[in-house]
């Protein structure tokens, strides 16, 4: 049972990274209100990237592997520090970058998101390891 709330609680959390990579790719289509073309070099790229680790997490998360644990903690992590230095308009014009004193309201909820998401991939990584210690018994 515990081994597989710590498998439920993971796969949940690779939906939402699914949801995120299909995003990603809509936007990279340019079929999502996003003029791909018209976004500046760093923004594409940070797309790209996040498209890559958004991929690996749900791979990871999936099939237990632990490229997917790697990845998370990238993006969680990465997603923390742009939240904090990065404002918005700092991709767009990096003439103008500036340390933000107050994030975008929008950013909130994803450092919520991020926040909970962390503390239940650590308590997936808990209940796996409690699974394997008993079965080692």
């Amino acid at each position: 049972m515990v081994y597989w709330t710590s498998r439920i609680i993971l796969w949940m959390i690779a939906v939402c990274y699914g949801y995120f990579a299909f995003v990603h790719l809509l936007n990279i289509a340019d079929v999502s209100g996003f003029n791909w073309y018209a976004l500046p070099l760093p923004w594409r790229i940070v797309e790209l990237f996040y498209l890559a680790i958004d991929v690996l997490v749900v791979y990871g998360f999936v099939l237990s592997r632990p490229i997917g644990f790697i990845a998370f903690f990238v993006a969680s992590i990465s997603q923390f520090v742009l939240f904090a230095v990065v404002t918005p308009g700092d991709l767009a014009s990096p003439e103008s970058a500036s340390v933000s004193p107050r994030p975008p309201d929008y950013l909130e909820y994803l450092a919520i998101f991020h926040g909970t998401t962390i503390a239940l991939v650590l308590l997936a990584m808990l209940l796996w390891w409690i699974a394997r210690r008993r079965a080692a018994a």
